[in-house]
């Protein structure tokens, strides 16, 4: 093997982020003086996290667990995993030990992780269309193709998935995994009914597929409560989990975990070794305690929760009343928002004008689309922006939708 040329072509693989892209352009106007409403971000809002709290915890970690500052085992701290089986089994239904559980470095991490270990250069990953643009680009530089399937309302339509691997077989192509978000999916905002969720998982037994589950959003639910996670249903160890804290505890935490069987988790363990070596262990003892006080149902569930919620309304209020006709997709999960500008809008170059003009900043949707689709589309964030911001930077791009498309 022509080392070198390996190398060589890998570069060619490397894609920068459009997120980072427009959060570049955002920061350059700042510095030029001007205000601007984000309706970008990916995060949660740290007025709804409880940081007092947290540096509370913080410092009586710090000043009485002296492993807090070491290196932790590979997978996770013991007591960590227990807190977290014992989480999912009370809030997802998930019944799962905590020998199945790694601890990543969020959930970024763990999907690092698991394409590092299955994906083999030439491999075909079958994904929702769209999906989360950072996950795309990770696969897709560890060598993967991606094939997309279409979403709607109800999630990843499952017959069309069944045609698109009928097509992939037919060619003599090797289907990895499916990758899907299916709670509060990143960036439409739509949450997988269960019956699609059980036919996911029937199509993944009919062609003996792995899927990865994407649990990012699962506990930013605001409707919906009958929805379990695809893990919860698997009977057949065919889902491989990625979970997070970020969206609980803040995305600079960095706590997140893996759930897999038998040789995957194995693989999981031996190749996290020698990248990272352990998630952060203050990190670990922060969430450890956070959960053993009861502090997700006191802090998030009964109160951050509430405050998201209040913002989607606001959001989808202002949508309601400042662009009636526009299409737009309507959340019971998550943090996200996906608006349809008329079909042959440019919604790249609308998010561009947006900022430039009325100081708004959106994300376009292109980039999330594994094909030419998606180019009218716009992702719009209310976790982050304030109360106050959302209908401001609401009518203001309905006043540009105006000017550009008409009532």
């Amino acid at each position: 093997m022509d080392y070198a040329k390996y190398l060589a072509g890998r570069a060619n693989w490397i894609k920068g982020s459009a997120l980072a892209e427009v959060m570049k352009k955002a920061s350059e106007l700042q510095k030029k003086g001007m205000k601007l409403v984000s309706l970008a971000a990916g995060d949660p809002d740290p007025d709804l996290i409880p940081r007092k709290v947290l540096g509370e915890i913080a410092r009586e970690v710090l000043q009485n667990q002296p492993k807090s500052v070491m290196y932790t085992p590979a997978n996770g701290i013991p007591e960590l995993r227990e807190e977290i089986s014992v989480f999912l089994k009370k809030y997802d239904n998930l019944e799962v030990s905590p020998e199945n559980i790694v601890l990543t470095i969020g959930g970024t991490g763990a999907l690092d992780l698991l394409g590092r270990v299955l994906i083999d250069p030439g491999d075909v990953i079958i994904t929702e269309n769209p999906s989360y643009i950072n996950t795309l680009l990770a696969f897709e530089q560890l060598g993967a193709k991606i094939e997309g399937v279409i979403v709607d309302n109800e999630g990843m339509r499952v017959d069309l998935l069944e045609e698109k691997i009928k097509e992939l077989k037919a060619k003599g192509q090797k289907i990895k995994f499916i990758y899907t978000i299916p709670t509060g999916q990143n960036p439409m905002g739509v949450t997988m009914s269960m019956d699609r969720r059980k036919a996911l998982l029937e199509l993944a037994s009919k062609y003996d597929l792995l899927i990865i589950e994407d649990t990012a959003y699962n506990a930013m639910r605001y409707e919906g409560g009958d929805i379990v996670p695809l893990k919860a249903l698997d009977n057949e160890g065919r889902v491989i989990v990625a979970g997070t804290f970020s969206k609980v505890l803040g995305t600079g935490f960095r706590v997140g975990w893996i759930i897999a069987e038998g040789d995957i988790l194995k693989k999981v363990l031996m190749q996290k070794q020698p990248i990272d070596f352990c998630a952060p262990a203050l990190s670990q003892y922060i969430a450890l305690e956070y959960l053993r006080r009861g502090y997700f149902e006191k802090y998030h569930l009964n109160s951050a929760l509430l405050g998201y919620k209040e913002k989607r309304d606001l959001m989808l209020k202002a949508l309601e009343e400042n662009l009636p006709d526009a299409k737009f997709t309507k959340p019971i999960a998550g943090m996200f928002v996906m608006l349809f500008l008329p079909e042959e809008a440019d919604g790249i170059a609308f998010a561009s004008e947006l900022m430039e003009k009325e100081g708004v900043v959106v994300v376009p949707g292109k980039p999330f689309y594994t094909d030419e689709s998606g180019k009218n589309a716009i992702r719009l964030n209310f976790s982050r922006p304030s109360k106050e911001d959302i209908p401001v930077g609401i009518e203001k791009l309905a006043k540009l939708y105006k000017e550009k498309f008409g009532e």
